[in-house]
């Protein structure tokens, strides 16, 4: 059913070991047609553009043993202010401090479709890590209904942004907040990004993290792959990402199993369109 791999970090990744050797033949022993590297460029400071850059160098260097590996990255929401300070810093985010204002920050991303292109990147993932709303937000008490309704304004925001070729796994939270029961996500949160994506044409990813965190209850998991599952039927293409950051093993057999009780089969399963890559 699964036949790419369109989210994988390299050890260029600040959070990531696999080397592309080690991606690359793992790939092939897996039978994978193509995979997608795509290092994290979370803010816009010389730190994260640097590993971009060695990425981008790394990928490139490796593409001509194994050409089957495509040169993405994956971004994440910056608050508009942060983005701002580091550039009027000379790319240091060192001293920063979020303004108080009374409505949620704006959002940015960490470098221009034109500067992506430029370096020979061919897409992007758009993807929600943590809240850019407030000041200081990664520090402050959790606070569920204020979490739910950060995620999709930058999940709304990431479906309608030029960038972002896949919106990358839908409704992650690095604390599982609603990982027991999908529903508790409102539906006309989730049709007003699927209306998104569908309109600006871009892909949805099913990230295996789902499918195999001992985190989620099996009720999430098939409650989340029916939600997939409804975008598919909608017309929005969805792709696979493994999200492998170390070791890069075959993940697939678990998420084929719950994708093939949604209704999923063989074909479902999208690669990217060469009229959609960069």
């Amino acid at each position: 059913m699964i036949h790419s791999d369109w989210h994988i970090h390299s050890e260029h990744s600040y959070d990531a070991q696999n080397t592309l050797e080690l991606i690359a033949t793992n790939g092939m022993a897996q039978g994978l047609r193509l995979q997608g590297i795509t290092d994290h460029a979370n803010f816009n400071d010389e730190k994260f553009l640097g590993d971009l850059k060695a990425s981008v160098a790394g990928v490139k260097e490796a593409q001509k043993k194994y050409p089957f590996l495509v040169l993405g990255v994956e971004l994440t929401p910056i608050e508009k202010p942060e983005f701002d300070y580091i550039i009027a810093n000379g790319g240091s985010r060192e001293g920063y401090e979020a303004p108080q204002q009374a409505e949620p920050f704006g959002i940015e991303l960490a470098a221009t479709k034109e500067e992506l292109v430029a370096m020979g990147v061919r897409y992007a993932i758009g993807a929600s890590h943590w809240r850019v709303d407030v000041p200081k937000a990664q520090r402050t008490p959790f606070d569920f209904d204020a979490a739910m309704k950060e995620w999709y304004r930058q999940q709304l925001w990431l479906a309608n942004d030029e960038r972002v070729t896949i919106l990358g796994h839908p409704w992650y939270i690095g604390n599982a907040a609603w990982y027991e029961d999908f529903s508790v996500i409102p539906r006309s949160m989730n049709m007003d990004i699927a209306a998104a994506l569908k309109e600006n044409g871009k892909y949805v990813e099913c990230n295996s993290h789902f499918f195999r965190t001992p985190k989620a209850t099996d009720k999430f998991r098939h409650q989340y792959a029916e939600f997939l599952r409804e975008l598919f039927e909608m017309g929005i293409p969805v792709t696979y990402g493994s999200d492998s950051h170390s070791g890069y093993i075959d993940a697939r057999a678990d998420v084929e199993k719950i994708l093939a009780a949604a209704g999923f089969k063989d074909g479902d399963i999208s690669e990217l369109a060469e009229k959609d890559l960069w």
